[in-house]
């Protein structure tokens, strides 16, 4: 697990803005959540964040990131549904640019990897705003599961690591091993609840003592 660290913090601080930051995984797993509290971390840390709605596929996805935005107090990039994700992302980049704003968080809708037009669209997205870094989120408690789906998106579009959400449900915590490995890229944050704040940096060593108590 410590082969495989990432300091998040120390990455946004350091590489050139706006960080684009692409969330990638299937529906269901807290993405929207996760990007929510991700840029209440960022808030906190002083730094200015933009979301972009690229969920235009789900219906009711962008009225819930607007909802997540107007809570932690951060600027959304929407379109109406059913519109090109890649030129909602590609706005709220070139939005980032214009306002010297540190990051753009883009969430993308829910995909399985088989669905072959949803993959496309994620390599287009991917193309016209390419991303700092692409994170796949998924929940720990889905163990084989999620495994198997890091995995599969890995080939697909290559991550740069992984968010495990529902963490504090999860008694055994081995899909985070297995995705680190399975992978070779680093786990970044645990998801510990519902609230904006349940967000924790992955510590390798906390995790073994967890799995060990």
């Amino acid at each position: 697990m410590s082969a495989n660290v990432f300091d998040f913090d120390d990455f946004i601080r350091n590489a050139e803005k706006p960080v684009h930051i692409v969330f990638i995984g299937i529906n269901g797993t807290g993405k929207t959540t996760t990007i929510s509290k991700l840029a209440k971390r960022l808030r906190d840390m002083d730094h200015s964040v933009v979301i972009a709605a690229g969920d235009t596929f789900r219906a009711g996805a962008i009225d819930q990131i607007a909802i997540h935005a107007d809570n932690v107090g951060v600027k959304l990039i929407k379109h109406q549904d059913g519109s090109d994700p890649a030129a909602v992302i590609y706005d709220a980049v070139q939005y980032a640019k214009g306002h010297n704003m540190d990051v753009v968080l883009s969430d993308t809708a829910g995909r399985m990897h088989t669905n072959v037009n949803l993959m496309a669209q994620l390599e287009k997205v991917c193309r016209v705003s390419p991303p700092d870094l692409t994170i796949f989120v998924d929940e720990a408690v889905a163990g084989n599961d999620a495994v198997e789906r890091a995995e599969q998106f890995n080939n697909a579009v290559p991550i740069d690591g992984s968010i495990l959400t529902k963490t504090d449900a999860d008694s055994k915590g081995g899909a985070a091993i297995s995705i680190a490995y399975i992978t070779g890229k680093p786990i970044i944050f645990l998801g510990m609840g519902q609230g904006y704040d349940d967000l924790q940096k992955f510590d390798p060593k906390w995790f073994v003592d967890q799995l060990f108590d």
